[in-house]
């Protein structure tokens, strides 16, 4: 492959100079807004904004239902504070401590024997002066009911209570730090001071984050400084370069010199080698770069300053739960600092996983590729394949997508490699596997080909190997023989697994749940994450380095060099190199076999299941080599196990010359095809990023209305976020791999394996199911069903001389029954050979030999001229037993369609030519007056009732006639194969597997086309294809084969060619309702129609696509990708690029043949498809259900925080952390339990996250959630023991969240959205049409009925231990005893609102349990009746959604 590249230099400004700068100003920014969102009051002290809020649209606790105003109430059970005395006699008696005999009483609130000088008293408050003298503290926990409480006046009431209360006058004093006799231990605000901007986590973070700036700005502004000086002085030698090659060079060498780049490349950078191929998405940008000891300094130091980055936040979440202490109490302030770092925390994180690639370089000089110690290269970002659904959202999100990637540079693929040299200094480095050569000459990076030779005669005739000069050359240029592929350390896998965006976004997100005091559940989150990332890692390394085992292999082998055979590693072999090939090693390398017979086992690297013989090439075939085509019968690959390397002449070993090495090989570029795949865009993954995007617009407005309705400043941005955090699940990307997880596992107890999960769901869409034929539909392999000669076939030669007319004699179905002549061509015209008593070779000569019932000799040729020799049975005396000795043999290859042999008669001394192939073939090269008239009637009629015909013709030589022996030998294939005489057919019974039709119809019936691909007649396609019911029954069948006299395709009707042997197709399709037609091609007839661009207008109506060749079936696959999601099947061999090429491939093959298809089965029968798409189908719509359910959980969250915004209220800690752990994250996993389906529908699940069905599930539910959900509260405000008892947030600090769930507000919305939350799952469990009955998920039925037995039990339960623990009907224990309650046993913290309790009254509860339950049995009617019954169906009827239209 060509390549050209340029070399221009000019001042160069990296992307991340931009990035540095912004990050200067974001800092800026920050400390200005970190100052302008405190204030300070009339003492000039710092205090945070407080935060009082109550409902917008209604009073709190304004009127009773009758329209009365409400009284005030009486606060219940307020917890009095504890007194300080100096003298514990002036406690009142029942709080007076006492200490057992010889001890006393401490001002600590301990009895000691002594109190030590030093201890501080109970009655010390933090943040306040120490307290002067003794002080101590009396006994407390005093409770006192207050009548007529108003919130203004909440100090003096409570005083004024709790003295009355304890008995001490009510003058006594509010804490101060030296009391008179007594004071109330209630600790004031802490004052620690001022805050000045000058404590020493201030000036941490001008320390660290000023160092982060002039470190950064400070390399930029000296590496521009560098570079520029680096250009200036290139110029000047370039200058000088460029006239001295005008002068000298070739006018081509002047083009790829002096050529300009695209503008887009200059504009970007002109320090850069520009290199371009044929191909576009070759094209890449080569820079090369060195090592600064400056830049080493800020590089270490970047990496400090990004574990600074996270010792920071730890330093701020650890001051949140030390009340401040670092900012000397300021909450306002902290809380700023912790929102600006964590938006810096973020950016710099999500900045270093976005520029990973290119972060090491921007550390280093750019430089000239003579001083450069790396490159960087830059290729277009591989093209994207699109599945399906291309609208006007979608190409909007993609282009903006395109868009920033352009903007941000992300829009190339970069990667750096050591800039090495060879031992003669020439550079250059390894890319993609591949080593690229520097040549000072051009100036250009290119990977080296050699050219040995165009044709098999230059080829073969290259036996005598390379020096060792020679070699070192070659080596220097293409490197050693050796694929060396990275897998990294378990640690830097893990590394790897998390530089990726969105592992940025979750634990960014979870640091908050770390900070704002909801450290569990983010541990939980973290859990879940960490290990849904650890089973992909470990799942990632175990395929690489199968990959690795399979890619990297050294041996010792003998190689000749210097013309002598030397012993050396496989990884010194280049091309031009001769080796000997011994049995039982693995083929190091891509070669052409120079001499002797090979039998080589291709299991590994296609999944054929046989071994394959290969033959030398020949010094007089003028053949071109074609390695994949006709040469594959001479070519070993590497990979494969030679199980057998027999000499043909004496003294020279079995021998074969490189011609690829590396990556080079057949088995390299399917490395590198597996190591850098083209990506595969799914509908499924493309339409998430606009869901991310809607929910993030949603995350916006709980902003507006948390600033709105609830809190003003930093509590605001916390609420916010964690909204966001809650629309925006960090479980979702693992919740949507958990489905093709189990699928895959289901799948391998089918015996199907997947190497590539994503594809499971691509097999859940497939349209179009393409089939080999033989192996795959009928049975491995083929029955010999007898030949049918001509007549008088022994006499063949004289009737050809007396111009008899031919005519086909008797079918014989035993070959002892054939005449001698015909049973001769059949016993040898083929390349069987045995290797540990087993036959090698092609399954139908297999067949067709045993079936002679003659013998192959095993003796050694190397001292005769044969190839092989045969015996005939003798089976009763006087039989003839003279052996038959192979004298020339031309293998059959798919482009000839043929093969040949030429035979030594040891009975008659004559030499027989046999040529063997395709019955359509053969009559094109028999001489057409050997062809009987019926040729085509009797071929036709036995392919039509399912035989494989092959087709024997027949050649007598006489060797004095053309020169002897030796002029013989160097005979080619034409020569051979010419003059040829018709002589009979050999005919095979091709039988469909017992379960192959009732998988056809199953496939049928699920609404997938299946399609046959064969390499054997039309004819029999057509046979089969109706016996397996994949050619509809009663349809007419028309055959295409291409017409040389006419140049035309001609359609002929199968069952009357007579009659219609020249059929107008597009007529028979336009009335095709009325008469069922199925087209069937010939492989001529498919080419001829691509060449002529009209197989896309009949693609989809050809059911059967016959002697196809291997690029044939590529190339046919390839267009039926186009109209929709495709799959392959076939048995390794000559299907793997289909396998290979197809959406989805299975490689049916009891060898590993995963590299080759995403999908491998040794269950050879199409049920193992069935059962994959079945599977596909079931992962599919477990997928979109694990995303509705997060959805629906946040759309459930984004309700809940609405009416928290509202009424100024939440839910306990332990409701949340029942929620996010046990609730969501147990039903995700439930519900990725379904089974799939035991048939197949007749439609495919949906893909399209924004689809009318997906969209109409989801939004439904939200409604009838948010209905039900008012008409709660509705019911609530109803209720006369509720008025005048509404919770009242306006004097509450809402940062302290856990304190506002004491209420029947918090009760009732946490009870309504708890049974959302778990019924969401049990709403998605149903089947539907592709996965079984929402009763056969036993895990989430048990555990849906056993939540929803719980939370009914907190709904209707009077106060109990367990409710009391979620705060659900429970209160302050002596509440409780006062309205008649018996308290729980467990200690309960006191409520924190007047009323002192939230247990609601008996009938209301079960009224509250009915709506719950009504709301449970609204979304799952809906579902099951809106969304997958009826109104479904009708509307699918009446307004269908466009789809492929095929006859399945």
């Amino acid at each position: 492959m060509p390549y050209r590249q340029e070399v221009l230099w000019s001042c160069y400004i990296s992307q991340e100079t931009n990035d540095i700068i912004l990050y200067s100003i974001v800092i800026a920014l920050i400390l200005f807004f970190q100052r302008s969102i405190e204030t300070r009051n009339d003492h000039g002290a710092w205090f945070p904004l407080l935060v009082r809020s109550t409902p917008a649209f209604n009073k709190v606790n304004g009127y009773q239902t009758n329209g009365e105003p409400c009284p005030l109430p009486t606060f219940h059970a307020f917890q009095c504070s504890k007194l300080c005395v100096r003298d514990i006699q002036t406690c009142p008696a029942q709080f007076r401590p006492s200490c057992a005999g010889g001890l006393t009483y401490c001002v600590d609130g301990t009895c000691r024997a002594t109190c030590p000088t030093d201890i501080a008293s109970a009655c010390t408050c933090p943040g306040a002066p120490a307290v002067q003298g003794n002080v101590y503290p009396c006994y407390g926990g005093e409770t006192v009911d207050i009548p007529n409480f108003n919130s203004s006046e909440l100090e003096t009431q409570t005083l004024t209570a709790c003295a009355n209360k304890i008995g001490v006058p009510d003058t006594v004093p509010a804490w101060n730090p030296n009391p008179p006799s007594m004071m109330w231990g209630d600790c004031p605000t802490p004052d620690y001071g001022q805050l000045t901007y000058t404590e020493p986590a201030f000036i941490a973070l001008y320390t660290f984050y000023g160092s982060c700036v002039v470190s950064l700005v400070g390399w930029t502004l000296y590496k521009r400084f560098r570079e520029k000086f680096i250009k200036m002085k290139f110029n000047r030698l370039r200058t000088t370069h460029m006239r001295e090659y005008e002068d000298d060079g070739s006018e081509e060498e002047k083009k790829a010199a002096t050529g300009n780049p695209p503008k887009e490349i200059l504009e970007d950078d002109d320090t850069s080698s520009y290199l371009s191929s044929l191909e576009p998405e070759e094209k890449m940008v080569i820079k090369a770069y060195k090592r600064d000891w400056i830049g080493v300094f800020v590089f270490l130091l970047y990496i400090v300053q990004t574990f600074g980055m996270i010792a920071y936040m730890i330093m701020l979440t650890q001051d949140y739960y030390t009340e401040y202490l670092l900012f000397r109490g300021n909450q306002t302030v902290q809380a700023s600092t912790f929102i600006a770092m964590w938006y810096i925390f973020f950016g710099w994180f999500a900045a270093l996983v976005m520029f990973q690639n290119r972060l090491p370089n921007f550390f280093r000089i750019q430089c000239t590729y003579s001083e450069g110690q790396y490159v960087q290269v830059e290729k277009n970002e591989p093209p994207m394949i699109f599945l399906e659904d291309d609208d006007f959202i979608m190409r909007s999100v993609r282009g903006l997508e395109k868009w920033g990637k352009r903007k941000f540079g992300l829009d190339v693929v970069v990667t750096t490699s050591p800039l090495q040299k060879t031992r003669t200094g020439t550079k250059y480095f390894v890319y993609q596997c591949t080593r690229y050569v520097y040549h000072p000459e051009t100036q250009i990076f290119i990977p080296h080909e050699f050219d040995l030779g165009g044709t098999n005669a230059e080829l073969a005739k290259q036996t005598k190997g390379l020096s060792d000069e020679e070699a070192a050359k070659r080596e220097e240029l293409v490197g050693p023989n050796f694929i060396e592929v990275y897998v990294p350390n378990f640690l830097m896998a893990i590394l790897r697994e998390f530089s990726s965006f969105f592992y940025i976004y979750q634990f960014t997100v979870l640091w908050l749940f770390y900070y704002f005091a909801y450290w569990q559940v983010g541990i939980a989150d973290t859990a879940v994450i960490l290990l849904s990332a650890l089973v992909k890692v470990i799942v990632r390394l175990r395929s690489e380095h199968r990959i690795k085992k399979m890619a990297e292999f050294t041996d010792e082998c003998n190689i000749m060099r210097d013309g002598e055979w030397q012993v050396k590693s496989t990884a010194d072999l280049v091309p031009g190199d001769v080796f000997e090939v011994a049995e039982n090693k693995t083929t190091p390398v891509d070669a052409v076999i120079l001499n002797g017979n090979i039998v080589a086992d291709e299991s590994s690297l296609t999944g054929e299941p046989l071994p394959i013989r290969k033959f030398p090439l020949r010094p007089d075939d003028p053949t071109p080599y074609d390695r994949i085509g006709a040469g594959k019968t001479s070519t070993i690959f590497a990979g494969t196990i030679i199980s057998q390397a027999e000499r043909t002449e004496a003294g020279r070993p079995v021998s074969a010359l490189v011609t690829h090495t590396g990556t080079g090989t057949d088995k390299g570029e399917l490395v590198k095809k597996i190591l850098f795949p083209t990506r595969v865009a799914f509908v499924f993954d493309e339409q998430i990023k606009i869901v991310i995007l809607i929910l993030l617009a949603c995350g916006l407005v709980c902003l507006a209305l948390a600033i709105w309705l609830y809190a003003k400043g930093t509590s605001a941005w916390f609420y916010a976020m964690f909204a966001i955090a809650q629309l925006v699940s960090p479980l979702l990307p693992a919740a949507l791999v958990v489905g093709q997880s189990v699928a895959a596992g289901r799948l391998r107890d089918k015996s199907i394996f997947c190497v590539d999960l994503p594809r499971i769901l691509m097999a859940g869409k497939v349209q179009l199911f393409c089939f080999d034929k033989t192996g795959t539909l009928t049975r491995e392999g083929l029955e010999f069903y007898g030949a049918q000669p001509i007549s008088d076939v022994d006499n063949i030669v004289e009737q050809r001389a007396n111009q008899v007319e031919p005519h086909f004699a008797t079918h014989h179905e035993k070959v002892q029954d054939v005449p001698r002549l015909m049973q001769m061509g059949i016993a040898t015209c083929h390349a069987v050979t045995i290797l540990n008593d087993q036959f090698i070779g092609n399954p139908v000569d297999i067949e067709m030999f045993k079936s002679s019932k003659w013998k192959l000799e095993m003796t050694s040729h190397e001292k005769d001229d044969y190839v092989d020799t045969f015996t005939p049975p003798v089976d009763k005396p006087g039989d003839d037993g003279n052996p038959i000795h192979i004298l020339k043999r031309f293998e059959f290859v798919h482009a000839r369609m043929s093969m040949s042999v030429a035979v030594l008669d040891t009975t008659t001394n004559k030499v027989h030519v046999f040529v063997k192939g395709a019955y359509e073939k053969i009559k094109d090269l028999a001489s057409p007056e050997s062809v009987p008239e019926d040729y085509d009637e009797t071929t036709s009629d036995l392919a039509r009732s399912g035989c494989y015909v092959l087709a024997l013709a027949h050649r007598e030589l006489n060797l004095e006639e053309i020169g002897g022996m030796e002029a013989f030998r160097h005979w080619n294939r034409d020569q051979l194969e010419q003059n040829i005489d018709f002589m009979g057919l050999i005919i095979f019974k091709n039988q469909l597997k017992d379960d192959t039709t009732e998988n056809i119809m199953e496939l049928k019936r699920g609404a997938t086309r299946t399609i046959m691909i064969t390499g054997d007649t039309a004819l029999t396609g057509v046979y089969i294809g109706r016996q397996c019911g994949m050619v509809e029954e009663g349809s007419r069948v028309l055959l295409g084969d291409y017409n040389h006299e006419k140049d035309k395709v001609v359609w002929v009707d199968v069952d009357e060619p007579q009659t219609f042997n020249d059929v107008n197709v597009d007529d028979c399709l336009l009335n095709a309702e009325h008469t069922p037609v199925e087209l069937a091609v010939t492989g001529k007839a498919f080419h001829w129609l691509v060449e002529q661009d009209m197989i896309r207008k009949y693609l989809l109506d050809i059911r059967i696509f016959a002697r196809m060749t291997p690029n044939g079936k590529v190339q046919c696959i390839q267009l039926h990708m186009e109209r929709g999601i495709t799959a392959m099947t076939g048995d390794g061999g000559n299907d793997c690029g289909a396998l290979r090429a197809a959406h989805v491939g299975i490689a049916m093959s009891d060898a590993e043949a995963s590299i080759v298809s995403p999908f491998s089965t040794s269950v050879r029968s199409v049920k193992s498809c069935v059962e994959l798409l079945r599977q596909g189908r079931g992962a599919l719509a477990t997928s979109i259900t694990n995303y509705k359910y997060l959805i629906l959980y946040g759309q459930v969250m984004m309700m809940l925080k609405i009416f928290t915004f509202y009424f100024s209220i939440t839910m306990s800690q332990n409701v949340w952390i029942a929620i996010d752990v046990f609730i969501t994250v147990l039903l995700t996993w439930c519900v990725s339990n379904a089974k799939a389906a035991e048939r197949l529908a007749p439609q495919r699940p949906t893909a399209q996250l924004l689809g009318p069905q997906t969209m109409a599930s989801a939004m439904g539910l939200v409604a009838i959630n948010w209905l039900f959900l008012i008409g709660a509260f509705v019911m609530l405000y109803k209720e006369n023991w509720f008025r005048c008892n509404e919770f009242d947030a306006s004097a509450v600090n809402l940062a302290k969240w856990w304190l506002l769930a004491d209420n029947f507000e918090a009760a009732i919305l946490a009870l309504v959205c708890l049974y959302d939350f778990i019924n969401n799952a049990a709403v998605f469990n149903f089947g539907y049409k592709f996965r079984q009955s929402w009763w056969r998920n036993y895990p989430l039925v048990i555990l849906w009925a056993g939540y929803i037995v719980i939370v009914s039990y907190w709904t209707l339960a009077d106060p109990n231990n367990f409710g009391c623990i979620f705060r659900f009907n429970c209160g302050t224990k002596s509440v409780l005893e006062q309205i008649g309650y018996t308290p729980p046993s467990r200690d309960i913290e006191p409520y924190n609102t007047p009323l002192g309790h939230n247990v609601m009254p008996w009938d209301f509860r079960w009224r509250l349990w009915g709506l719950c339950v009504g709301n449970m049995a609204a979304t799952l009617v809906y579902e099951k009746l809106v969304v997958l019954g009826p109104v479904h169906t009708y509307l699918a009827r009446h307004y269908p959604v466009e789809r492929l239209k095929v006859k399945y």
